[in-house]
């Protein structure tokens, strides 16, 4: 129905057991995102199978091209400087039928490289439906090991002092790791009415700045420096509800954040989605994210700082508010069924577009995607 469609996230058709019939979906999409220092274009092709015994498979392949200001261009000022990162994602699930309940039990596993930098992570996640589905109680777990290199001059492993003069030989070699926790409820209130609720902890140990940047005490750059421990917390609300009459659903989104850096946020969010034309569908999106800064930050160091403080000049860790708006289309294919092209009718084509306000040194950025899936 129009009302579920809207309310929950679009899942490949089930595979049918008695005709051994496998079912899923192809996925094309190209993301580019730009801001002052950073741009990205980061294509991306995925698939998700279901077998006629309801084992679910899906695979992710993405490679992007970041391009920005960075030092590891091998100079002290910022210079463009493009970096490629291949990342694939493999995930396996199925659900197994209790009688009165229903336990989706599944895995993922990632690697992500570039040339500095190798994360490799895991994760369970299990959801027990009750209540004919009403009621939906979720888990998840998630690890994450990353490994940081530093590269110089052209990748040579060089670094220039501070005067840009002369080099020294940087053997750099950093890493940390990380556990993500989450526990969430889904409840169906009504045909027409969805709300759900996330808490999600994350522990995170090892080196944990950026492995390029330099910060500025009293007129001297010296290497960004954080604490080796942070623990993350955030819980997020969304109710959602669908108006038949004039095929619009409305979903209301709350996420606060908080962790051991003082820093804490709060993330409102308003989403409408509205059905245009039998295939065609726009979804309107703001939100709004404020945030206060790190306990160590500041915008500059006195002279007296100790070597050992912890100093940084990362804009994410200042206080800063920002404000997001954009749009996505999204047209499907069925005015192809019985045309020259009628294997595609099931196929959905999406356009996003999204600006985002900000009010520090990142400044304003711009979002975009197009995506097509065409199930089978």
């Amino acid at each position: 129905s129009t009302a579920a469609a809207l309310l929950v996230p679009a899942r490949p058709a089930s595979a049918d057991e008695a005709s051994g019939t496998w079912t899923g979906d192809v996925e094309l999409r190209g993301n580019y995102y730009w801001e002052r220092s950073t741009r990205v274009i980061a294509p991306a092709v995925s698939t998700r199978l279901q077998a006629p015994n309801g084992l679910r498979v899906n695979a992710e392949y993405l490679v992007d091209a970041i391009t920005s200001a960075s030092q590891a261009a091998g100079v002290l000022e910022d210079v463009r400087f493009t970096e490629i990162r291949h990342e694939g994602t493999v995930g396996l699930g199925g659900e197994i039928d209790l009688g009165d309940a229903q336990l989706d039990l599944s895995g993922s596993f990632r690697v992500s490289r570039e040339p500095d930098y190798l994360s490799i992570g895991g994760g369970l996640n299990a959801g027990l439906a009750l209540n004919d589905r009403a009621t939906t109680l979720r888990l998840g777990a998630y690890v994450i090991h990353d490994e940081i290199r530093q590269r110089f001059q052209a990748g040579t492993g060089t670094r220039p002092d501070f005067m840009g003069e002369g080099t020294s030989a940087d053997a750099f070699e950093e890493s940390f790791n990380a556990l993500s926790l989450t526990a969430g409820i889904e409840q169906v209130l009504s045909p027409v009415v969805y709300f759900n609720v996330t808490y999600q902890y994350n522990y995170l140990n090892g080196f944990l700045a950026n492995a390029y940047r330099r910060v500025a005490v009293a007129d001297v750059l010296r290497p960004e420096n954080h604490p080796g421990v942070r623990h993350r917390q955030s819980l997020t609300g969304r109710l959602a509800g669908h108006i038949r009459r004039t095929r619009t659903s409305v979903h209301v989104i709350y996420r606060a954040y908080w962790d051991s850096w003082d820093i804490a946020a709060i993330t409102p969010e308003l989403r409408v989605y509205q059905q245009l034309a039998r295939y065609t569908h726009l979804r309107l999106r703001w939100r709004h994210y404020r945030q206060r800064r790190a306990f160590f930050y500041e915008p500059a160091y006195a002279d007296d700082t100790p070597e050992d403080a912890y100093v940084t000049a990362d804009p994410k860790m200042s206080t800063f508010h920002s404000h997001l708006a954009g749009f996505q289309l999204l047209l499907g294919m069925g005015f192809l069924e019985d045309t020259a092209l009628d294997v595609f009718r099931e196929a959905t084509l999406d356009l996003n577009f999204e600006y985002i306000w900000n009010t520090n040194r990142f400044g304003n950025g711009v979002i975009a995607q197009v995506g097509l899936r065409i199930p089978f």
